[in-house]
């Protein structure tokens, strides 16, 4: 049988990090991480008022390099066409709705199941 690798994605507060796994037995392939320069520099961010955000650029800037230094790592294995897999397995995205000056047990996924 022909080997099958998956990629994983995690989005942290500070970097983005992915790993290629073989489906088949588990085990690690490549990783890699990435730190977001503009949250490092501080920048979007106000301590003093409790307000930290993230730039959209280093989500994206983060995805393109860990994916690239993963397969690079990963050498032999050939990319295929992606099929992306959203089903609520762990790690998984969902898409969850956001109310303003709600405590975050309150916060819903989208569709009214409880989170």
């Amino acid at each position: 049988m022909k080997p099958s690798y998956v990629i994983g994605v995690d989005y942290g507060t500070d970097s983005v990090r992915s790993v290629v796994v073989d489906a088949g037995n588990g085990v690690e392939t490549a990783s890699s991480v990435f730190y977001y320069p503009r949250w490092k520099a501080g920048l979007y961010c106000n301590p003093s008022a409790n307000q930290f955000r993230q730039h959209l650029l280093d989500y994206m800037e983060g995805l393109e390099a860990t994916i690239k230094d993963c397969i690079r790592q990963a050498g032999a294995v050939r990319a295929s066409p992606a099929v992306p897999r959203q089903d609520g397995e762990v790690g998984s995205a969902r898409p969850v709705r956001v109310a303003a000056r709600r405590p975050l047990g309150d916060l819903q996924r989208c569709g009214g199941e409880a989170r």
